[in-house]
């Protein structure tokens, strides 16, 4: 129902009211505020140093990591690119710790607490984890690079 033009504006509107996209849009809304937003997480634990990337700059990890990213849906959110959406940028350094490629694969592995972000550890080897951690750090390069 809403209000007549001599009544106070409500400032509450029934879902009932509100078109299906809006109400999408609300829980979406409602979600980024409740999970804290798109913006920086948490990192988890610092990292100890011991997990080095065997696929470091090795092309065809590289290329692997990049088809995971679109088979798992990554991009859903964390952007076709990764650079954010409902999740964070993966392409920056705009991290509330650095992102070193031990933490990232923690992240991917055990996923992290209070946000959106799964645990990929009964889905993924370690060898796919690290050629996603290959894809994202090789997206950071290729941003840097461009300058954006």
């Amino acid at each position: 129902m809403r209000p007549v033009a001599s009544e106070p504006a409500a400032f509450f509107v029934s879902l009932n009211e509100v078109k299906p996209m809006k109400r999408i849009l609300f829980a979406l809304a409602c979600l980024i505020a409740l999970t804290g937003g798109a913006g920086n997480v948490d990192t988890g634990p610092v990292s100890t140093g011991q997990l080095k990337n065997p696929y470091e700059g090795d092309p065809q990890a590289i290329e692997n990591g990049a088809r995971l990213f679109k088979r798992l849906s990554c991009h859903g959110c964390h952007g076709g690119n990764a650079r954010g959406g409902t999740g964070p940028d993966l392409t920056d350094d705009e991290w509330l710790r650095t992102p070193t490629d031990e933490m990232i694969f923690n992240t991917i592995k055990n996923g992290r607490s209070g946000t959106l972000m799964s645990p990929f550890k009964d889905q993924l080897a370690d060898d796919q984890i690290w050629a996603l951690v290959s894809y994202i750090r090789e997206l950071g390069r290729m941003r840097k690079a461009e300058g954006n």
